[in-house]
């Protein structure tokens, strides 16, 4: 692994286009009511390039907490785990988070999330424009885009909700799916018109979470003895 976090960030110049993608990106509303309580053990594990919370340039120090609203500028990552979760941002990433003593979901406005997630009695929901990718336990990975929606499970249980649409996935090795829309307006219905497309795995990542896994305290799935 490289990269790691060091104890300035990278300086970088914010540019005209970056700014707009910055405002775009947190003036969104939230999907969801968030309370004003921080989440326990939040820690920053790698900052790298631009990376921005509450609008304000992140370093080793800044806090995470319920209702944050991060941005990873293009030439960004970051990686931080909140209790037994665990989260890479990759560059042009904006989210927010979603809770109140316990982390409950991730609501990704834009770019590409990989997490690794601890078991859980309720799901935990990862909310995009295009579906909500609800998940017990397990790895997943999303990508967002205006009307597409790439959504990669290597192991755990999730269920993907789109439109009045609900596809199970039991993964005990790769799943990826695509949700696509077709151009608004074309059923009168933003939800009508959307199809789930079963894929190749795009990107293989075994080595950024067995990374993820690391940080609290679990060996994936994929390298657990039978």
């Amino acid at each position: 692994m490289k990269n790691w976090l060091q104890n300035k960030p990278t300086e970088i110049t914010t540019s005209e286009s970056r700014r707009r993608f910055m405002q775009a990106a947190l003036a969104m509303p939230l999907l969801l009511a968030l309370p004003a309580q921080a989440f326990a053990g939040a820690s920053i594990h790698k900052l790298q390039g631009g990376v921005f919370i509450n609008n304000r340039q992140a370093n080793a120090d800044s806090r995470i907490r319920a209702g944050s609203k991060i941005v990873v500028a293009h030439d960004g990552e970051l990686v931080f785990s909140i209790g037994h979760d665990a989260f890479l941002l990759k560059g042009g990433t904006a989210v927010e988070l979603v809770g109140g003593t316990a982390l409950s979901g991730l609501r990704l406005l834009t770019g590409s999330v990989l997490a690794s997630l601890g078991t859980r009695s309720k799901p935990f929901n990862l909310v995009s424009s295009m579906a909500i990718v609800a998940v017990r336990g397990g790895a997943v990975y999303l990508s967002a885009e205006p009307h597409r929606l790439y959504t990669w499970t290597r192991y755990g249980q999730s269920e993907l909700r789109f439109g009045r649409q609900r596809q199970r996935v039991s993964a005990s090795h790769d799943t990826a799916y695509e949700i696509v829309q077709d151009p608004a307006g074309r059923h009168g219905d933003n939800m009508a018109g959307m199809s789930l497309n079963s894929m190749q795995v795009l990107d293989q990542m075994d080595d950024e979470l067995r990374m993820l896994e690391s940080l609290v305290g679990r060996v994936p799935a994929f390298d657990r003895q039978p």
